[in-house]
């Protein structure tokens, strides 16, 4: 597919080892010419992993040690927003690792999705579409949008909140993770100043300096354009295993059996992230292909199963998982 220049792809991560190739393939595929991943506090091999990827051109990786008292993802986005690949881009979207854009205009790219947005606004808000469990019980090293593709219904009150694809960044004072805030340009809401919906239409609701909103009302979700695809709970083993840890945004513990409910959303199948599979695989293979990172990948996926055993007071080694990936591990060279 098509890069789209000067365009650059945000995220905030701690300990996502398991899922790093698949989104960061998914990303490079619908054309985002830069990666910028800002992390902290891991503990896992997601930060080897991340930098042999860099040394490789694939990315660019920060790590940063935010304040322990305050909550790390917005910190780990306003270290994202003074970076040069930010600071020079010309669109920006931010995305944590269980998000997935899908477009469905043009050739599905990114490219295609600024042409859609046009000199019609600054960017879009994109909603999501939450993704359930399928009934699946336990994690294991697959892919996430082939795996879960039972979704809510387009208007299902976990869709109201949205990401944004915007343009000129340097316009705004800071990223958040919904949408930027702190407008320094002319009046806002007047030619092109104004963020779209995915249907096309201005969303005149969004000031990104009058407390930026998250999501939008019902009336006004849509999918038309393109679509966020969230994958929240995952397996029920995943999402237990984050119970009890305060969330990268806010520092609450929001990870509750109400969290699980209302998101394990299943009413519906939705396989529109599977029509770009040619073009997923093949990105994902220059990645597998590149020395180091297949042997880094699982013992990412061996410290994530290890993990979770430790939490539920079980014994790593008695794990097939965690014996499969540390055999696979070994058996191929360091880089």
């Amino acid at each position: 597919m098509r890069k789209l220049k000067d365009s650059t792809l945000v995220t905030s991560v701690r300990n996502e080892g398991p899922f790093l190739l698949e989104w960061i393939a998914w990303y490079r595929m619908l054309g985002f010419q830069n990666i910028l991943v800002v992390h902290n506090d891991c503990t896992d091999h997601s930060p080897q992993l991340l930098r042999l990827l860099e040394r490789h051109g694939v990315l660019v990786q920060k790590s940063n040690t935010p304040n322990p008292d305050s909550p790390p993802q917005p910190q780990n986005h306003a270290a994202a927003g003074k970076h040069r690949l930010v600071r020079h881009a010309s669109w920006v979207f931010v995305a944590d690792v269980d998000e997935f854009l899908v477009v469905h205009t043009g050739d599905r790219s990114i490219s295609a999705l600024a042409e859609a947005i046009g000199g019609k606004g600054i960017g879009m808000a994109i909603n999501w579409r939450v993704f359930g469990s399928g009934g699946a019980t336990e994690w294991r090293d697959t892919f996430v949008h082939r795996r879960f593709t039972r979704a809510g219904e387009v208007t299902a009150r976990q869709n109201s909140c949205f990401k944004t694809f915007f343009r000129d960044p340097g316009s705004f004072g800071k990223l958040r993770a919904h949408g930027p805030a702190g407008w320094r340009g002319k009046r806002w809401g007047v030619d092109d100043r104004l963020f779209l919906l995915a249907d096309g239409a201005p969303y005149e609701s969004y000031h990104p300096s009058r407390n930026p909103q998250n999501a939008t009302t019902r009336d006004r979700m849509t999918n038309t354009l393109a679509q966020v695809n969230h994958y929240a709970v995952q397996s029920r083993e995943q999402f237990t295993y984050k119970q009890g840890r305060p969330s990268a945004a806010m520092l609450e513990d929001r990870y509750t059996e109400d969290f699980f409910q209302r998101f394990d959303r299943n009413e519906t199948i939705n396989e529109d992230a599977l029509a770009y599979d040619d073009a997923f695989f093949a990105a994902h293979q220059k990645l597998a292909d590149i020395p180091g990172v297949k042997r880094l990948h699982h013992l990412c996926c061996a410290d994530y199963v290890a993990a979770m055993c430790r939490k539920r007071g079980d014994d790593p080694a008695a794990d097939a998982r965690y014996l499969m990936h540390m055999q696979k591990a070994d058996a191929l060279p360091r880089h």
